[in-house]
């Protein structure tokens, strides 16, 4: 008698081995298949949200105080809505008098900085016209931000915000090792 396993055996644990494999490997590239296309989709709420945000920051009226902050309430976290409740007031009763407004936001461009599924900053660069009593045509201004994002009740919200000064470059030849400049 041969210790020898029947041909039906081999193919039977040939198959098992084959399925076993099948499905594992099914069972580590599906769910990341599935997370990506999860993390694409909160990406793009993010560029979303960042957006919207842009376009209300730089569509108001300073006669028109509670209209603005309401409408910018949804696009802001708890704590941020009251520290922006009260740095708005004290801008816009100080404009009050010189009747600014903002208007024709044009977003530029939009990049994420930094992404988890909790948090994210974001750069973002937009164009607004802006007039006052001593502008009656309207000019157009430049701004471009650092967006600090927080995810709540399942949205993003601002959760603070910071200009970014301009950059200048200058030309010139660059400098040998070792000389000086004749400045």
């Amino acid at each position: 008698m041969t210790d020898r396993p029947s041909r039906g055996l081999v193919r039977l644990l040939t198959a098992l081995v084959v399925v076993g494999m099948l499905l594992g490997v099914t069972g580590l590239v599906v769910p990341r298949a599935f997370a990506g296309d999860d993390e694409d989709a909160s990406r793009q709420d993010l560029v979303t949200a960042a957006n919207d945000f842009a376009t209300a920051y730089n569509t108001y009226d300073v006669a028109e105080l509670e209209d603005y902050q309401e409408r910018m309430s949804g696009l802001l976290t708890k704590d941020y809505r009251e520290q922006f409740d009260q740095v708005t007031e004290a801008i816009f009763g100080t404009l009050a008098s010189r009747k600014q407004r903002s208007s024709d936001p044009e977003v530029l461009a939009v990049a994420v900085d930094s992404f988890d599924p909790d948090s994210a900053e974001v750069l973002v660069a937009v164009d607004a016209s802006v007039s006052n009593t001593d502008q009656k045509a309207a000019v157009r201004r430049h701004f471009r931000w650092k967006v600090a994002f927080l995810r709540q009740d399942g949205a993003w919200k601002v959760d603070d915000f910071e200009s970014i000064a301009a950059m200048t470059a200058e030309t010139g030849q660059p400098q040998a090792e070792g000389q000086e400049g004749t400045e």
